[in-house]
């Protein structure tokens, strides 16, 4: 069970990765993913008050926060780096096995390197990690409540928010969200309690914060994440642009494993079967 946790609670993780520009692809219904082979993106720690993180997350707080985002989250300074190396925009997802159908997806191929507080290395830490989109958001709440019996959260619901489609807002807006999680604009919104879950049961809150996930509004890049406390910013990471005046030219991570929550859970359910 321990493992089990440990697995689930890495979907912050991998689920998010790689940089996007304008590109000119077939499109499937109301939404528009862009992306290209060839983006890039670099992510920078901003903040990180350890302190008042174990305050928020208790004493396994810097397990907790490089599990999901991974080695070297919490320090500042430190930046992490994705590349987009192939897309298929008229991916499909099967998931007729769990009774839920196939949707129409993108597919991302990404490699990736871990944060560093030096420069990158020319080979990345990892490659092949695949990141898959939907391009209907209503589908994001057909599957969560299926696998998992609630509705969304960014927790559970990892696999599909590494990359959004535009309008960000209108796509997000789509989404049933469990309570306590919103969508505003161009972001999610996490109120988080003392004594609350993280929705995949891998750690409680100790004291009240609000998390939020920050999406690019031009071409739909997961580029920031934020952790408030008592009106401050505790922990907080953004994207740094490689090339200035260029907003949204690169997105973001959720680091580690590589693997997001219902790919464990879709070959778990496989092997059992």
């Amino acid at each position: 069970m321990k493992h089990t946790k440990y697995i689930l609670s890495l979907v912050i993780l991998l689920a998010m990765v790689f940089s996007i520009m304008p590109v000119a692809t077939p499109q499937i219904g109301t939404y528009t993913f862009h992306g290209a082979a060839g983006n890039e993106k670099i992510l920078k720690v901003r903040t990180a008050n350890n302190a008042s993180l174990e305050i928020v997350f208790g004493a396994g707080y810097a397990t907790i926060l490089e599990n999901a985002f991974g080695a070297g989250a919490l320090q500042v300074g430190a930046m992490k780096k994705s590349l987009v190396t192939d897309v298929n925009f008229s991916y499909k997802q099967d998931l007729t096995f769990y009774g839920m159908g196939i949707h129409d997806a993108v597919q991302y191929n990404t490699s990736n390197w871990g944060w560093t507080l030096g420069s990158f290395s020319s080979t990345p830490d990892s490659v092949g990690d695949l990141v898959t989109s939907l391009y209907d958001p209503t589908n994001i709440t057909l599957i969560v409540n299926g696998f998992f019996g609630t509705n969304v959260t960014i927790q559970n619901g990892a696999a599909y928010f590494a990359q959004l489609p535009t309008p960000v807002a209108q796509y997000l807006g789509a989404i049933v969200w469990e309570p306590k999680w919103e969508n505003v604009g161009n972001t999610v919104v996490h109120h988080a309690q003392a004594l609350d879950w993280h929705s995949l049961a891998a750690f409680q809150y100790q004291a009240n914060c609000t998390e939020t996930w920050t999406y690019d509004a031009t071409y739909g890049a997961w580029i920031g994440y934020k952790i408030v406390a008592n009106s401050t910013t505790i922990y907080e990471f953004s994207v740094e642009l490689t090339i200035p005046g260029i907003p949204g030219f690169e997105i973001s991570i959720l680091t580690g494993a590589s693997i997001i929550a219902i790919v464990y859970i879709i070959r778990r359910k496989k092997f059992k079967n």
